[in-house]
């Protein structure tokens, strides 16, 4: 038996699953088939004995697009992927550009893109909280509506819900309004009374055990993110990354779940809202410190890397993603490849739906945050 897996394009509708004789019996990767994710289950009464991800529905191509555009125009195909948090795309391929000409990004740029990684993490991570199956409607359609206000926000900076086309080679193009800065404030205070007024052990002690993924499954597997974390693997690249501003602030801390089951990791996006609304509300005041300095540098008509290989890796909320670049000293990319950190929770899968009941499928995946866009590419 397959199951699709449907979610709606910015991941807030409740996860619909159907059966494969719903799907009219269509080829697995037929334009017209239904869903972003196929899942293929061999059941036996109530018990899903194993699961088979089938990946590709959502391939576009998007390595060897790169190789047809400049390294400014690639940045605006690097956000397309994990259209969630687009915005640590465009800093993954500035960044692996910048180290590879040694460009210094100006200092208030840095403190913005710390700031916007972290503001980008908050709404990606609410976006699966509020599409969780939970037994409370009315906290679902809080979340929602937190995170309604939050992208709402985000548009009046960058000009877009999603897809913010901020970064440049260098920096950014431009910084906020210092009143920009006040709103955000009040969204942090919104989100923050969601989560204290919440019961989350309440709400998930019926989940505990199920999808089970050990630390060890998690580290064989190359899982990164919150899904390690909830694990017990202490992986994240954040505190040591270059060109933000992590190592400066006071409130950055690792959080971790131990239990590696559908209560562990909810909780540990919980927990990891908190903490990003805690660094928000510092970074807030090193921005507005900022303002009024430059953030960005001038660059030559033609962008071109030397000859060579590079590597670069940005935490992104889904986990690390990963970019190696082999140039030919011309203006556009040899070969551009994205390891991005979806593909390995998608591959993981299998791991966390064996031995589980049918009647969990929902809420296991749920609880694995992936975008088969960007598990696709």
């Amino acid at each position: 038996m397959s199951f699709v897996v449907k979610r709606s394009v910015i991941g807030l509708s409740p996860l619909d699953v159907i059966r494969s004789d719903e799907t009219s019996g269509l080829p697995i990767f037929a334009p017209a088939s239904h869903g972003m994710l196929r899942i293929d289950c061999q059941i036996e009464g109530d018990i899903i004995l194993a699961a088979t991800p089938l990946l590709g529905s959502m391939h576009r191509g998007a390595e060897k697009l790169f190789e047809s555009r400049d390294y400014r125009q690639v940045i605006g195909l690097a956000n397309r992927h994990e259209w969630l948090s687009a915005f640590s795309g465009e800093v993954g391929v500035a960044q692996l550009v910048e180290n590879a000409l040694g460009i210094e990004v100006p200092e208030a740029a840095q403190w913005l893109r710390t700031f916007l990684l972290e503001f980008n993490r908050v709404t990606s991570h609410l976006a699966f909280l509020a599409g969780f199956p939970w037994a409370n409607d009315d906290l679902t359609n809080r979340i929602r509506a937190s995170r309604e206000l939050w992208v709402n926000h985000y548009q009046l900076y960058t000009g877009s819900r999603m897809h913010p086309m901020l970064t440049r080679i260098g920096g950014l193009t431009h910084a906020p309004q210092a009143g920009w800065f006040e709103d955000v404030t009040a969204l942090c205070f919104d989100t923050a009374a969601i989560v204290l007024e919440t019961n989350w052990d309440h709400l998930l002690t019926p989940f505990t055990g199920i999808g089970l993924l050990t630390e060890s499954q998690a580290l064989e597997q190359a899982i990164s993110g919150p899904v390690a974390r909830a694990s017990g693997y202490a992986i994240d690249s954040r505190e040591t990354a270059s060109g933000v501003k992590y190592h400066a602030l006071k409130s950055f801390a690792v959080v971790m779940q131990s239990g590696g089951d559908v209560r562990s990791r909810m909780l540990q996006l919980v927990d990891e809202v908190t903490v990003s609304l805690a660094m928000i509300s510092e970074l807030i005041e090193s921005c507005v410190e900022q303002l009024g300095e430059n953030v960005n540098v001038l660059l030559p008509k033609v962008v071109r890397v030397p000859e060579g290989t590079y590597e670069q890796s940005i935490e992104t909320p889904l986990g690390i993603a990963s970019w190696f670049l082999v140039s030919r000293n011309d203006k556009l990319p040899y070969r551009l490849k994205l390891r991005p950190a979806s593909l390995h929770t998608v591959l993981a899968l299998p791991t966390v739906l064996q031995n589980s009941k049918r009647c969990d499928f929902d809420a296991i995946i749920a609880s694995m945050p992936f975008l088969s866009g960007d598990a696709d590419r």
